[in-house]
């Protein structure tokens, strides 16, 4: 059996044939389809102006600042525990990142927000990381805008409607689908969609700020190729969570079992987070590796300790970093490879007492 990654883009024919017949008509760069994926995504969760698409989902993010106004002098917060281009994307504008801790189930809630909140905040991220969504509206009680960060979590069509002032999406080939490269910003203000789409293409001030980034045609013949299929790809990232859930529930208990369901209506699945005993994530990378499968951390680092920050002072980022082992999950994962990553988690955790809290 060949190794299975941890992550990997589902492409099929109807890709292929999208992709070419761009090709074929000469138009490549951004033109209609960007045009109609922009809809297409901005009516997926229900808004009605269209979405303005750029190069990346980091991108995205620093397009939505900037047309917030945030600057040299203001605060953007964000969690610690996240990946490290959403905090580029706060440093890109010029802004100072504030860092918060995540939630105890891997997300960020209002209390983390707590006592971080100053006279020069400007604004909130929040990442629905591993497809967990946050409370976005508990968010509200800050007065600040909110960027929902959608990199790791789009769900059905209208089942997630967009909360925050401004959704971001990425279309990375490790993400939800994608594009090759690509993101897009959606917002319900109009005006904030002029200032993005201002500060994209261009407007009529010659002497205002640009953010150079398009998206091409080509990247948006992808991307609306996948997204005809999304929701089949939905309904593979719950037969494969519940194989897994199948498999580990006599290993991991009843606690895990409870705490999974209760995750289950918060999440699309992107990732299936697993906690295992602290020191021995390494260990457990390493066995499962010897079982031809490739598992990650939840995140590559923690932003905190990027900043020179103390570890006392983010807890449950540091035991979500030292704890959390993410199995494959994704459309592309056959059904013989979910078998062999469910048995042999199973296996493997059954070697080692494991928390049985998911």
């Amino acid at each position: 059996m060949s190794v299975i990654p941890h992550s990997r883009p589902w492409i099929t024919t109807a890709d292929v044939q999208a992709v070419s017949a761009v090709l074929a008509s000469e138009h490549l760069g951004q033109g209609p389809l960007v045009s109609r994926l922009e809809r297409a995504i901005a009516a997926w969760v229900g808004v009605e102006i269209p979405g303005v698409a750029v190069g990346s989902g980091s991108a995205a993010i620093a397009l939505s600042l900037q047309a917030m106004g945030c600057g040299v002098g203001d605060e953007v917060l964000l969690p610690s525990y996240v990946c490290r281009e959403v905090l580029e994307a706060v440093v890109s504008c010029g802004a100072a990142p504030v860092l918060c801790d995540a939630g105890p189930d891997w997300v960020v809630t209002a209390e983390c927000f707590e006592g971080k909140i100053t006279p020069r905040s400007r604004a909130i991220i929040a990442p629905h990381l591993y497809g967990i969504f946050v409370d976005i509206e508990g968010l509200r009680r800050f007065g600040l805008p909110i960027v929902e960060d959608s990199a790791q979590a789009m769900d059905a069509p209208g089942k997630r409607p967009a909360k925050g002032d401004v959704v971001i999406f990425s279309f990375h080939p490790t993400k939800c689908l994608t594009s090759g490269e690509g993101g897009m910003a959606v917002t319900k203000d109009p005006n904030l969609e002029g200032r993005m789409r201002d500060l994209r293409d261009g407007g009529a001030n010659p002497k205002a700020p640009r953010v150079f980034t398009p998206l091409s045609d080509l990247s948006a013949a992808l991307c609306l190729s996948q997204l005809d299929r999304y929701e089949d790809g939905l309904v593979r990232r719950l037969k494969i969570a519940s194989a897994y859930e199948a498999a580990l529930a006599p290993v991991l208990g009843e606690a895990f079992v409870k705490s999974l369901r209760t995750l289950s209506a918060r999440s699309m699945f992107f990732r299936f987070p697993v906690r295992v005993p602290r020191p021995g994530l390494e260990s457990f990378a390493a066995g499962f590796l010897t079982e031809g499968i490739i598992v990650r951390r939840g995140v590559d680092e923690l932003l905190h300790r990027r900043l020179g920050l103390h570890d006392a002072d983010f807890p449950e980022s540091v035991r979500h970093f030292e704890t959390t082992l993410s199995l494959p999950i994704y459309p592309a994962l056959s059904d013989e490879h979910r078998d062999h990553v469910a048995a042999s988690a199973r296996r493997l955790l059954a070697a080692t007492p494991v928390s049985a809290q998911n």
